[in-house]
């Protein structure tokens, strides 16, 4: 198991597009698992391709990055998309798009590094507080809200057709993820 303070986060480039889309996929199959029809999993899974996120990493969006954790031997285990936030809730100017880790590196500190690595970015251009959408059913809320998050929103959406319900979680005071 990696310790947690040794951790080595990094920005993504279009040579991690494979293994980025790899624990995209992965993670959609296990994290959504009895969440959402297991078709809407497929077909979404199925969207996570190494072309997208090669065309997506070779743009450079600016202020948009993509932060990833990978481990001597295993290759890139999980990753972090941030940036702007879409719409600003409660005057949280950044969001985490996405954040995936694969199962079986869960709970090992991959995820903490990622957050934390983010919220670095946003302190770093002045931006101090963010928030991430999740699925009110995944049981990713529990660890958002061990690291300080608190519910800022709710909201209802589809996809597929299938309704679920979101809660977004937030961070106004970044220094303990940052520190």
């Amino acid at each position: 198991m990696p310790d947690v303070t040794t951790l080595a986060v990094r920005v993504a480039t279009a040579e991690d597009a494979a293994q980025i889309s790899h624990v995209h996929r992965e993670s959609w199959r296990t994290t959504y698992a009895g969440i959402l029809p297991v078709e809407v999993i497929a077909r979404e899974a199925g969207r996570k391709t190494e072309l997208a996120w090669r065309q997506w990493l070779e743009r450079d969006e600016g202020f948009c990055k993509t932060f990833v954790v990978e481990l001597p031997g295993e290759g890139i285990v999980g990753f972090a998309f941030c940036g702007d936030a879409r719409e600003p809730i409660h005057h949280l100017e950044a969001e985490i798009y996405a954040l995936y880790v694969l199962q079986s590196h869960q709970r090992r500190g991959v995820g903490s590094a990622l957050v934390r690595e983010c919220a670095r970015h946003f302190v770093r251009h002045g931006l101090f507080g963010f928030y991430l959408w999740v699925l009110k059913a995944n049981r990713a809320r529990l660890f958002y809200s061990a690291l300080g998050g608190e519910v800022v929103a709710e909201a209802s959406d589809t996809l597929a057709g299938h309704p679920f319900a979101k809660e977004a979680y937030g961070w106004q005071d970044l220094t303990a993820l940052v520190g």
